[in-house]
């Protein structure tokens, strides 16, 4: 994720952990969507610079930034991260989300997911780019997608890697 709310990375350019990526314009989107895998197969959707959903090798949601805060898997509940700054620092005061909004937000998640996916499916999606050259990163994302069978978990803790049971 970007270093700042206000300095977004050129994640084609600079997102260098995410070894497969692209950038697509999608219908129902007003900015690109950038669609990334690391090595391990983690992917990270970037929704232009908000939304953004990271998550784990293992499927499952493990941190995010939306609607202008960070978001955190900790113990398979999401965890909102807001600063709080003064003139002598920066803190981040996590706030536990409650069932209702954690349900809510992994429903618009899925459906802004689902939303991607049925417009890939229909060939709606138009590429920017793609790193590296010829790589089909949004039919992995639809594979991917399927795979979840269209539903998100949350992740034990915001780690790229899932823990092993």
């Amino acid at each position: 994720m970007a270093h700042s709310e206000e300095d977004r990375e050129d994640l084609m350019q600079e997102a260098t952990a995410l070894v497969r990526r692209g950038a697509y314009n999608a219908p129902q989107e007003v900015e690109s969507v950038t669609i990334g895998f690391r090595t391990s197969g983690a992917l990270s959707l970037y929704f232009g610079p908000d939304p953004v959903y990271q998550f784990n090798d293992a499927g499952q949601f493990r941190r995010g930034y939306i609607d202008g805060e960070l978001i955190k898997a900790d113990h398979n509940r999401l965890i909102r991260m807001r600063r709080e700054r003064n003139e002598q620092s920066t803190s981040l005061v996590s706030t536990p989300l409650s069932d209702v909004d954690q349900a809510e937000l992994i429903i618009k998640m899925e459906w802004r997911l689902s939303t991607l996916a049925e417009s890939i499916e229909e060939g709606e999606v138009d590429c920017i780019s793609v790193i590296p050259a010829g790589t089909e990163v949004a039919g992995e994302f639809l594979a991917w997608w399927r795979q979840q069978q269209m539903n998100i978990e949350v992740a034990a803790a915001p780690n790229v890697v899932a823990p092993k049971a």
